[in-house]
């Protein structure tokens, strides 16, 4: 079994497809190939039809709303985590190593402000003694 036959459906793909398309797709490999053509491209048109109309419809702002937990802002590492399981395994450890050093980086650029706050509090205070 290779990596792609155990990749998950993402939450878009529960919006612009329904069970019925899954049941068309898993019965391609048993049609044959000039119906597996034409089959194949009747689920992508679907697709595509479903998402126009997710769009026209204004219901887009589910896919923001779907998996993320209260208005918290949203950063580039939880792209980055979002993006993860659909990785490889050597994708997924490039991720993980990207994700750290951003991590890094917002550490040592929040340790430089509260430093920056500590030198400006302690000039401001020996201004006024």
């Amino acid at each position: 079994m290779n990596e792609e036959s155990t990749i998950k459906l993402t939450d878009f793909d529960h919006l612009t497809g329904d069970r019925h398309l899954q049941m068309m797709k898993a019965a391609l490999p048993y049609v044959n190939a000039s119906g597996q053509r034409f089959l194949s491209i009747l689920v992508k048109l679907q697709e595509l039809r479903r998402t126009i109309a997710l769009f026209d419809r204004g219901e887009a702002s589910e896919l923001g709303a779907m998996s993320l937990d209260g208005g918290r802002p949203r950063s580039p590492v939880d792209m980055l985590n979002a993006v993860k399981p659909y990785a490889s395994q050597q994708e997924q450890e490039f991720i993980d190593m990207v994700c750290n050093l951003m991590e890094g980086l917002r550490i040592g650029s929040q340790y430089q402000q509260d430093m920056m706050l500590q030198e400006a509090a302690g000039a401001a205070k020996r201004r006024f003694t």
